[in-house]
């Protein structure tokens, strides 16, 4: 076994440039998918609708998911902030879709400019790191 160094990135991470030229609609799609600040958006809209959820607001998700889903959106910025695209945005794709799953009924029922604002966010957002997850990243 080879002793690597903690701090020093794996040879995986090194690699994780795009395997083939890309489009200009894949470099816009990459630039934005392999920087963290997309993804804090998601985890600061979350935490922006605690005050609402704690009212238990109509369309609004419950406290627990706007807290997890803020803390898991943060940790896949940690991860795309120290360069490890592959982790980062397969984090954000699948608790985006984690997300839509359970809060994007409630939010278009309320028929509320907010939630669906929201939902709108999380699957924009989303699509874009799910892009460049399974397309540019394969």
């Amino acid at each position: 076994m080879t002793d690597v160094p903690l701090d020093s990135p794996s040879s995986y991470t090194l690699s994780q440039q795009p395997k083939r030229p890309l489009s200009s609609f894949e470099q816009r799609i990459h630039a934005v998918a392999t920087s963290p600040y997309a993804v804090l958006t998601m985890s600061v809209a979350n935490l922006a609708a605690l005050t609402q959820a704690r009212k238990l607001g109509r369309g609004y998700p419950t406290v627990i998911s706007c807290l997890g889903h803020a803390g898991i959106f943060a940790a896949a910025a940690i991860a795309l902030q120290t360069g490890d695209t592959v982790n980062g945005s397969a984090l954000a794709t699948v608790w985006s879709a984690n997300w839509l799953m359970f809060n994007a009924r409630k939010a278009f029922t309320s028929r509320r400019v907010v939630p669906i604002s929201m939902v709108g966010l999380v699957a924009s957002i989303g699509s874009a790191y799910g892009y460049q997850y399974f397309v540019i990243d394969q």
